[in-house]
Formats: structure tokens, C-alpha cells, sequence
């Protein structure tokens, strides 16, 4: 059955969400729950406190989720990173989902969010 979905491009909300005047306290927010990430709150009940302190829209907190993690992860994740010098003749696998959806979104006129861990 094709895709039928007509959701495509980037949310008619995002101009309003993602505006410049929005930045400040969107990075305020990803700091603010990284720092309970890493003591131990869970991400659902971190995101809904920082996200009502702040009065974050809903795609604001998801958005505020998705680009925070805690010290430690980040600290995981960029230990883990590769050099690109040092994949040079080596065979890499790429999860292809995520690579689609973030040029298509690119492509579409959608916001693009750089995360905490890079």
C-alpha cells in the first residue's frame, strides 16, 4: 500500500517554534535536562518539568528530548566515535532510515536540531 501520508514537509508550527527568539531558551532546556538526566530523573518526568517551567510547546519538548542525553552518555557516545581518517578502506555501515528522514527533512524546508552529543 504507497504512503498516503500528506505530512511531508516541516511542521506549520515550526517557524513559530524554532524562530531565532526561541533558540535561548530551547538550549536552556536541553542543558537544564541534561543536568537531571545525569542525577538519575527520568527523561519523561525531566522533560514535562523543564518543559512546563519554561512553557515549551509540545514539538519545542520533543525536540528538547531528542538533543539532550546525560554527561555520561555523551561521554559514551564520543568515546566511541570514529576518526574519518581512520575509516578509510574499512567497509561502514549506515542505519539508512535515519540518514533519509534527516535529508528529507533538509529538503522539505524542515528545521534541523544539532544534539548535545554531537
Amino acid at each position: 500500500m504507497p504512503d498516503s501520508r500528506k505530512h511531508r514537509g516541516p511542521h506549520p508550527q515550526d517557524e513559530w517554534d524554532f524562530a531565532p527568539r526561541a533558540i535561548p531558551a530551547l538550549n536552556r532546556a536541553v542543558g537544564d535536562l541534561c543536568w537531571l538526566l545525569s542525577r538519575g530523573y527520568s527523561s519523561h518526568g525531566a522533560c514535562k518539568l523543564v518543559g512546563d517551567h519554561l512553557q515549551l510547546t509540545a514539538r519545542q519538548r520533543l525536540a528538547m528530548l531528542r538533543c539532550s542525553c546525560s554527561h555520561a552518555d555523551r561521554r559514551d557516545r564520543q568515546r566511541r566515535q570514529v576518526a574519518q581518517q581512520r575509516l578509510s578502506g574499512h567497509k561502514l555501515d549506515v542505519d539508512g532510515f535515519n540518514v533519509l528522514t534527516t535529508v528529507e527533512a533538509a529538503l522539505a524546508g524542515g528545521f534541523l536540531l544539532l544534539a548535545r552529543d554531537g
